[in-house]
């Protein structure tokens, strides 16, 4: 995903308590070096239930992929260039522990790319991964909207879609 906003500004946004907490947690401690711990605390919105923009209500994270209250530690930091966390894992569930964010300088802003792979290819493994990814769809679009407009919407969900539209109507 394209963002217009510096390598630098979107691994500050990544690994800082306080901007984690402006953009996306509820809560949030981190020591942003190698080996360095992490806790983040979603909004409520994030553990239950976000909209569908029909106005129906829709889980966002299915009820097996246990958030909410997350801890692990860094594992591979490279200023301006990459974020890697590694999820302390959760009773009962198959999601991989790794998530890493890659970060390229892009024109005037840079490109991240995101990869949470390693998902079991056994039989309900789909569901686990279809949450992770609209929850990484969300988070994704919440880090693009602050860094390109220094607005926020944690307690709502967002969908890179739903940018897309109002980019074009605002032009």
């Amino acid at each position: 995903m394209r963002i217009k906003a510096r390598p630098e500004a979107v691994y500050r946004a990544l690994t800082s308590a306080t901007e984690l907490c402006r953009w996306w947690l509820q809560g949030a401690e981190t020591d942003a070096r190698n080996a360095g711990r992490f806790r983040m605390i979603w909004p409520k919105v994030m553990c239950d239930r976000g909209t569908n923009g029909d106005g129906r209500s829709a889980r966002v994270f299915p009820p097996h992929v246990a958030v909410g209250d997350s801890e692990g530690y860094f594992v591979d930091l490279e200023p301006g260039r990459k974020v890697a966390w590694m999820w302390k894992p959760q009773r009962r569930s198959v999601v991989p522990p790794l998530s890493s964010f890659f970060i390229a300088p892009h024109g005037r802003g840079c490109e991240v790319t995101l990869l949470h792979g390693g998902f079991p290819s056994r039989s309900g493994a789909d569901r686990y991964y279809s949450g992770c990814a609209q929850g990484w769809e969300d988070c994704l679009a919440k880090l693009k909207l602050y860094l390109e407009t220094g607005r926020t919407c944690k307690s709502s969900v967002l969908k890179f879609s739903a940018l897309k539209a109002a980019a074009r109507s605002s032009r």
